[in-house]
C-alpha cells in the first residue's frame, strides 16, 4: 500500500504545540546521572577514540557520546547545550511521525502527547531519541525497499552505532529486507553491499557491548542461566509494564516505576503474554512485519532476562517496536482500524485496545511532565548554584556520593573530588571496587584520603541524608540542604568542615 503524507496544516499546529510544551520541560528539568554521565564522557575525553576507551564499562555504543563530544569541544559544555541538541532530534522524530505514520490524526497526536514521547524519550536527554529518528526514517524507506535499499542500509548501520536495542531493530528490519530480496535477482548486488553494511553496524555494536571487564558492577547471566522462571517472568512483565504505564501516584519517585509492578508476579506475567498476543494480531497478516517485530521483541526480552535492568526508557522500546511494526504492516495492506463489513469485534476490539492504551500513556506522559515540572528532577543544578552564588566553588571542595557525583560535575563544568576513590573524576567507572555496599563510613573516607589530609578547612557536598555530627577530629557547620528530588540519591547536603 502507498504511504500518503498527512498534510502540512495538520501537522503544523500539533507540531507547534509539542515544540513549546517540549521547550517548557527542558527548561524546567535538571539532568540527574544517566544524562550527565554521557555528558561528561564526551567533556573530558581528549578526542573520538579517547571517547570509546572512557566508554569501557558501559556497555554502550558510542554514537551519542560522539556527538556529546562534539558539542561539548566545539559549542559548550553546559547541560543546556546537549538539551538542545536532544530537543532537535527528538522533535525531528515527531515530525517525521506525524507527517508519515499511516495512522489517523487522534492516533498519533495521542501516541505524541504519550509518556514516551512527551517525557520519557523528550525531556530526558539520551541517545534513544536518536535511534527512533532512525527507525522512523527506515521506516518511511520501506516503503520502496528495491529502490532505497543502499540508503536503508546506511540507516541500519547508524543504528547500530546508537544503542543496543536499535540494534535489535536492526536485525528485525534486515529479516524484513532479506525475505523482500528473495526472487528479486535485480536487487542481489545492492542487497549484497547492503548486508555489508549491517553486518558492520552488528559486528561493531557486539564488540563494544560485549568488551566490559570482569570487574564491573553490571551483572550479565552467562550462557542460558536466564532460561529460568524467574527471570523470564521479569522480562515478561516489563512487556506488560511497556504499555501499561500508570505510576504509583503515592510515590515521590515516578521515574522508572508503574503501578502493575506491585501486582502478583504471576498475574503481570497473564498480562504481558495477553498484550503480546494481542499486539500480534494486529500483524498477523503480515510477515515481513512479523519479520521486523518478533526478533526485536524477542531480543529485548531476553537481554531484559540476562540483566534483570528495569525502567520506562527499556520498557517503551516495545511499544515502539509495534508502532514500527504496525507502520511496515501498512505495506502489506494491513491497516491499524479494518474497514468494510467486519464483525462487531473486528471493528471496535482494536480501537479499544489501541485507545485504552493511549490514553492511560498520555495520563502518564501529563503526570510525569507535570511532576518534573513542579519538582527537581535533581538537586545537582541547584546545590552547584548554591556552590556559585555563595563564591564556594574553588578549591578546596570534596564530594561525597560518586554515582551522584556526574550532574554535579556536568553543572560545576569541570572534574570534582571524589572522596569515595580519593580521585578528582567526573563520570562514573562502573568498578565494584569504586561503588561498595554498604558505603564506607565519611569519616574513614575524609581521613584517609590524600588530597584534603593537610587542610585546616574545605567544604564537603554528600548526598548522605544522616545527620553529621562534629568529632574529635573534625567541627561540622550544616551551610545547606537541597532534598526533595525525582531521583533517589540526588538531594545533597553541604558542609564546612574544619580541622580541630
Amino acid at each position: 500500500m502507498k504511504l500518503q503524507a498527512t498534510r502540512y496544516r495538520y501537522v503544523l499546529p500539533i507540531m507547534i504545540v509539542y515544540i513549546i510544551i517540549s521547550i517548557i520541560g527542558m527548561l524546567h528539568h535538571e539532568i540527574f546521572l544517566e544524562e550527565a554521565q554521557q555528558l561528561t564522557i564526551g567533556r573530558d575525553s581528549n578526542s573520538v577514540m579517547d571517547v570509546f576507551n572512557n566508554m569501557l564499562y558501559e556497555g554502550h555504543v558510542t554514537l551519542w557520546n560522539t556527538f556529546l563530544y562534539f558539542i561539548t569541544h566545539y559549542i559548550s559544555a553546559r547541560p543546556i547545550y546537549m538539551q538542545l541538541f536532544h530537543l532537535l532530534v527528538i522533535n525531528s522524530a515527531v515530525f517525521v511521525f506525524l507527517r508519515y505514520a499511516p495512522f489517523n490524526l487522534t492516533v498519533k497526536t495521542l501516541i505524541v502527547f504519550g509518556c514516551y514521547f512527551l517525557f520519557v524519550y523528550s525531556i530526558i536527554s539520551r541517545n534513544y531519541a536518536l535511534g527512533i529518528l532512525l527507525l522512523f526514517i527506515c521506516c518511511i524507506l520501506m516503503a520502496n525497499p528495491g529502490k532505497k535499499i543502499m540508503p536503508i542500509g546506511i540507516v541500519l548501520l547508524l543504528m547500530c552505532f546508537t544503542h543496543l536495542f536499535f540494534v535489535f531493530a536492526a536485525i528485525g528490519i534486515f529479516l524484513y529486507i532479506f525475505f523482500y530480496t528473495i526472487g528479486k535477482k535485480n536487487l542481489y548486488g545492492r542487497f549484497a553491499v547492503f548486508t555489508c553494511l549491517f553486518l558492520t553496524g552488528l559486528v561493531c555494536a557486539f564488540f563494544q557491548t560485549r568488551r566490559i571487564p570482569g570487574d564491573s558492577i553490571v551483572h550479565v547471566a552467562h550462557g542460558l542461566s536466564w532460561l529460568n522462571f524467574h527471570d523470564i517472568s521479569f522480562a515478561i512483565g516489563c512487556f506488560a509494564r511497556g504499555y501499561v504505564t500508570v505510576p504509583p501516584l503515592h510515590q515521590q519517585y515516578f521515574w522508572d516505576k508503574q503501578s502493575i509492578q506491585y501486582l502478583p508476579q504471576t498475574v503481570t506475567v497473564i498480562i504481558g503474554l495477553l498484550l503480546f498476543a494481542v499486539t500480534i494480531l494486529f500483524i498477523y497478516k503480515s510477515r515481513k512485519a512479523l519479520l521486523f517485530y518478533l526478533p526485536a521483541v524477542a531480543l529485548l526480552t531476553a537481554f531484559l532476562a540476562m540483566t534483570g535492568m528495569a525502567g520506562s526508557r527499556y520498557f517503551g522500546m516495545f511499544f515502539i517496536f509495534f508502532i514500527a511494526a504496525l507502520w511496515l504492516a501498512y505495506y502489506d495492506g494491513v491497516e491499524l482500524f479494518p474497514k468494510g463489513n467486519v464483525s462487531f469485534i473486528k471493528k471496535w476490539g482494536p480501537q479499544a485496545f489501541i485507545y485504552l492504551i493511549l490514553i492511560n500513556q498520555l495520563f502518564t506522559g501529563l503526570y510525569m511532565y507535570n511532576a518534573d515540572y513542579k519538582k527537581p528532577f535533581s538537586q545537582a543544578k541547584n546545590t552547584i548554584g548554591y556552590l556559585q552564588s555563595n563564591h564556594l566553588t574553588a578549591p578546596p571542595l570534596a564530594f561525597d556520593g560518586y554515582n551522584a557525583g556526574p550532574p554535579l560535575s556536568a553543572y560545576l563544568g569541570r572534574k570534582i573530588l571524589y572522596l569515595d576513590i580519593d580521585q578528582y573524576g567526573s563520570f562514573c567507572i562502573w568498578k565494584k571496587a569504586y561503588l561498595p555496599y554498604p558505603r564506607r563510613p565519611l569519616m574513614d573516607e575524609i581521613t584517609s584520603s590524600q588530597h584534603i589530609i593537610g587542610l585546616k578547612e574545605f567544604i564537603l557536598v554528600t548526598n548522605r541524608s544522616d545527620v553529621i555530627t562534629d568529632n574529635t577530629a573534625y567541627t561540622f557547620n550544616k551551610l545547606a540542604s537541597f532534598d526533595g528530588a525525582v531521583i533517589e540519591g540526588e538531594d545533597y547536603y553541604i558542609y564546612r568542615v574544619i580541622k580541630k
